[in-house]
């Protein structure tokens, strides 16, 4: 789908009589960081080199062609080649001030201009101006010896310019701080008129925060809007007269929901009926832009019309009308500008676009130039200008209209090239920019205008693959639509949208394009090629979304195998996967092995990817796959080293193996323990289990610990008649010596650990009650030594 509708460009140029300029005088831009863009082709252009680094305030001013003069941050001031100007420095604007900067050419000449800043938060500098003469520096220009006069202070940071009746002078409008009194200075042929009209209206401006937010006239300069930010945020509206500089008939429009920052920017629509309004709310991280429907002009009238047409989660700044009928919204720290693509659109109709302009990677702020608001009324709106048309002009006048000449800027046409005609048509003999010279004779009087036009050759419609994404059941598919885009088509600026009228009418467009959430499950999304930004040139190509399933699977599993146990290997599977087997392809990273099942004799970790079958296409060679992860750890029955046998009656216990073991004593069955070690056993034979948690098995060995009895009665009644230790046996160490002292060392008695032990005598003859001592021998040599009581 092509757009071939028969091409018009309108030229609504009503003439106001702003004699010596153009609109041309706004056609670039230097704002934020380093940020530019110029307007010379009819729609935005990016630009590099600009040298200004401003939070806020900044002005730019260009001659009637559209070339840059020179630009500024009320601070310094660089000339067309981004060199500051010799002395060029030491304003005494704010880099921090919402208006810093306002240039304002001198009526009836080429040279001069007047360079006016503003001080930031009431600062004691107020409100100055600087001369500026492009005569000086070899025609690059300079500040002359009339720098940083001062025309009042205290000021709020506010400062607009509007033409007078006359169509030659220049009002330029600010307000006092800790004062209800708009000061509106003329600025005519003879230079700055230092005595403003005062006009004591309105609000008090008397909170240092109500300094910030924007001052701005309306194209037709029958309104000026002036915003209060912070405490006791405001926006009022007054009427204007362009013939006396006063200011009257104020209406308040105050209902904002933030407190904190509130209302900053403010512009009106090209055709002044409608007023818009930035609001930062930097309690909840986010923005939005109202829209006052100023008609009919009633303060209930107008807040009850109050629409929002944009919210974001960035501060929103300044809005600034442009020479393409648009209006451009400052994004605080982002490599883009909003823009409003149909300002005179009541409502959602405006079209908010977030991403209007990419600044090719400089950044926004919170500024952006001002100019002299007439340049903006009626203002050129350049459509449909595609190559083999019939473009048409058409131009509105207030005046009568004696003679005009237009020149199309197209040698190449011959006799074709120039019209005397009110409303004249042209093709255009090939795509490219253009001119377009109109001389235009009212009441006496010849006014030259100069516009450029970009002719376009319409872009291609686009034979696109299909898009594939893999997807889980019951997710929505994600899909990366510019990764569908040719390189030979990336020329063009490129927006999908989701139907096509939307495609049609360039609206709606999708915003996360490379990650882009097919909630709404389409099979189609529309992609729109534009040969230039906002262009009328444009095809409407259908891309088809393919959504595949990606295999559910178990996603993990542990398996632990026994090394040593005739079986040294593990199983390995894919799971349980819905369908069939043969509804798959299976591949083992690791050993690159293809079945669904494999055996594996090593620990680690095993992936084998399951792709679906059906899934593979030309498109998409990988298909949608799941990745199984399976952790493989060997394990195995323990190997018992003798046993540490310490304080003569605990144990530690060492396992050797792969497996991860647990304890217990005299009992297969438990209960075990993850200790190794055991305290205080009783003296005797005792039996050892070690157990792999793993199930590879149990192992035991046994351990004899030394006992014996504290104390024994020879008496013959049957009860402790002996004495004897315990631990060994004629199976256990029977080759142990054991040895009776008394308290003197004297050796009474050496028994055998197989014997019934010792009766309490010595040589035939009982022994006294006393303490006795006594040394073990064991047969693997160890030694123990302590004593006992004999009772009677």
């Amino acid at each position: 789908m092509t757009k071939n509708l028969k091409q018009i460009i309108l030229f609504s140029l009503i003439l106001l009589s702003l004699k010596g300029y153009t609109q041309n005088e706004a056609a670039n831009w230097f704002f934020g960081e380093q940020a530019g863009m110029t307007f010379n082709n009819g729609s935005p252009v990016s630009i590099l080199g600009g040298e200004l680094e401003t939070e806020e305030g900044c002005s730019t001013i260009s001659d009637k062609y559209g070339n840059l003069l020179f630009y500024s941050d009320g601070i310094n001031v660089w000339n067309k080649n981004h060199i500051i100007m010799p002395n060029g420095n030491g304003l005494l604007g704010d880099f921090s001030s919402t208006q810093s900067a306002l240039i304002v050419p001198k009526p009836n000449s080429d040279a001069i201009f007047y360079l006016f800043t503003v001080d930031d938060k009431a600062g004691v500098n107020g409100l100055r101006y600087s001369e500026v003469d492009l005569t000086l520096d070899n025609g690059l220009g300079d500040i002359t010896s009339n720098k940083n006069i001062l025309l009042t202070t205290p000021t709020a940071e506010k400062i607009t310019a509007v033409e007078h009746a006359n169509g030659v002078d220049i009002w330029v409008i600010s307000h006092k701080w800790n004062s209800n009194e708009f000061i509106a200075y003329l600025v005519s042929n003879s230079g700055i008129n230092t005595t403003p009209i005062i006009s004591a209206i309105g609000s008090m401006h008397n909170d240092v925060n109500n300094s910030i937010g924007y001052l701005k006239a309306s194209p037709n300069g029958q309104k000026i809007a002036c915003v209060k930010s912070f405490e006791n945020n405001e926006t009022q509206i007054f009427d204007f007269d362009a013939s006396t500089g006063i200011l009257t008939n104020p209406i308040t429009i105050s209902n904002y929901t933030s407190n904190n920052f509130g209302p900053y920017g403010c512009e009106f629509s090209p055709d002044s009926k409608l007023l818009y309004i930035s609001e930062i709310d930097r309690n909840n991280n986010s923005s939005k832009i109202h829209q006052y429907n100023l008609l009919p002009y009633t303060e209930s009238a107008i807040i009850s019309s109050d629409i929002i047409i944009a919210q974001e989660n960035i501060d929103l700044g300044a809005l600034q009308q442009a020479l393409d009928g648009r209006i451009y919204i400052a994004k605080y720290g982002s490599q883009y500008l909003g823009v409003i693509t149909n300002p005179n659109e009541i409502g959602l109709a405006a079209n908010y676009i977030s991403e209007g302009l990419y600044l090719n990677g400089n950044a926004s702020q919170y500024g952006l130039p001002p100019f002299i608001q007439s340049y903006f009324y009626a203002t050129n709106v350049f459509s449909n200008t595609c190559y083999g048309d019939t473009t048409s002009f058409e131009i509105e006048s207030s005046s009568i209209i004696n003679n005009i000449t237009w020149n199309f800027g197209d040698p190449a046409s011959g006799t074709d090239n120039t019209s005397t005609l009110t409303n004249p048509t042209h093709i255009y003999s090939t795509p490219g920019d253009y001119t377009i010279t109109i001389s235009i004779d009212t009441a006496g009087e010849t006014q030259t205008i100069y516009r450029n036009l970009n002719i376009s050759q319409t872009p291609p419609t686009l034979n696109l693959n299909p898009l594939m994404s893999c997807v889980l059941p019951l997710e929505n598919a994600e899909y990366n639509l510019l990764s569908a885009i040719p390189t030979s088509a990336t020329n063009n600026n490129i927006s999908f949208f989701e139907n096509q009228n939307d495609a049609e009418n360039n609206i709606n467009a999708i915003f996360n394009i490379t990650n882009y959430e097919n909630s709404l499950n389409l099979n189609t999304i529309y992609v729109r090629l534009e040969n230039n930004n906002f262009g009328d040139c444009y095809s409407v190509s259908e891309l088809e979304l393919i959504a595949n399933l990606i295999p559910e699977i178990e996603e993990t599993e542990t398996v632990i195998f026994c090394k040593n146990s005739g079986f040294d290997f593990a199983t390995l599977t894919v799971g349980n996967l819905p369908g069939i087997l043969s509804d798959y392809s299976f591949l083992w990273l690791e050993t690159l092995e293809t079945t669904p099942e494999i055996q594996v004799t090593e620990s680690g970790i095993y992936t084998v990817r399951i792709t679906n079958l059906s899934s593979i296409s030309l498109e998409n060679p990988e298909g949608c796959y799941s990745d199984r992860t399976i952790t493989v750890n060997a394990s195995s029955i323990a190997t018992i080293p003798p046993i540490e046998i310490f304080n003569n009656n605990s144990i530690n216990i060492t396992a050797i193996g792969l497996g991860d073991y647990e304890y217990a004593l005299d009992d297969i069955t438990g209960p075990y323990q993850d200790s190794n070690t055991f305290l205080a056993i009783d003296g005797g034979s005792h039996t050892v289990y070690v157990r792999d948690k793993n199930s590879c098995g149990i192992e035991k060995q046994s351990v004899a610990l030394i006992g014996f009895p504290p104390y024994f009665t020879p008496n013959n009644d049957g009860f402790h008649d002996t004495w004897q230790i315990s631990g060994v046996s004629e199976t256990i160490q029977p080759n142990t010596t054991i040895r009776i002292y008394n308290r003197y060392g004297k050796l009474i008695k050496q028994i055998s650990p197989t014997s019934l032990g010792w009766d309490g005598t010595f040589n035939g003859q009982k022994v006294p009650n006393d303490d006795y001592w006594f040394a073990v021998t064991l047969q693997d040599g160890r030694e123990y030594f302590n004593h006992f009581a004999l009772k009677r």
